[in-house]
């Protein structure tokens, strides 16, 4: 009887203690949502502010121009081919320029070339040329070299076909007959001079020579890059 009140009396703490804890549960349970949920918030007056530098990309600014090169100016005088070459050569040199202060020009021609064929003596030239001169027509030169094509007539090069026809209907137009077109390579050379400031009584003098020239064109231009030698062959 003894043994069995024990018995009872233990499990009794042992109910007590569950209860005792599961009360205590169901109070921090019931607590307040709100409290709480103050708990978790930032507190506004426990914030202090960190400088924090804001880095905004510069406008990027463009780079200053480059100072251009100055340009040096030249006078051109031509373009000139056939006799005319040699011609021009003379009445340069009698100028007696430095040589510094003229540039001389080759350039070798290819295209359609317009011309009358070789003719095989002189009066027969002379009459032809008298001929053309009569319709109307000076933009032409007999020519002299090579030799396989001396006292042929050249009236005009060009750098395709059609330009070339057009040329040949436009002189027949005029009344040339005997006109062909040719296609060739490195035919003809043409020169033109360049003249480094000088002053205006050299370009006076330049401007002289036009009259035994008409057919050449004087004008202000920048001087060419080329080498000397190059433009000399």
């Amino acid at each position: 009887m003894k043994t069995f009140s024990m018995r009872r009396l233990f499990l009794l703490l042992i109910l007590a203690n569950l209860l005792f804890f599961a009360w205590q549960y169901w109070l921090r349970e019931s607590a307040d949502p709100a409290s709480q949920i103050a708990a978790l918030q930032i507190q506004p007056e426990k914030i202090r502010t960190l400088a924090v530098e804001t880095l905004i990309p510069k406008p990027s600014l463009p780079a200053p121009p480059k100072a251009a090169a100055s340009v040096e100016a030249c006078v051109e005088w031509g373009v000139f081919s056939g006799p005319e070459i040699a011609r021009a050569d003379g009445a340069l040199a009698a100028l007696g320029l430095p040589a510094e202060a003229l540039q001389r020009r080759v350039m070798e021609i290819d295209g359609y070339w317009v011309h009358m064929p070789v003719l095989k003596t002189k009066p027969e030239v002379d009459r032809k040329v008298a001929e053309l001169k009569g319709l109307g027509i000076s933009d032409f030169y007999v020519v002299q070299e090579p030799a396989n094509w001396r006292n042929a007539i050249s009236l005009g090069v060009f750098k395709n076909e059609e330009l070339a026809n057009t040329e040949l209907e436009r002189l027949r137009k005029q009344g040339v007959r005997s006109a062909v077109i040719t296609r060739r390579e490195n035919f003809f050379r043409q020169v033109s001079y360049f003249l480094r400031e000088q002053g205006k009584p050299v370009i006076a003098r330049i401007s002289e020579l036009q009259r035994d020239f008409p057919g050449a064109e004087l004008k202000a231009v920048a001087c060419p890059v080329e080498s000397q030698s190059k433009n000399n062959q």
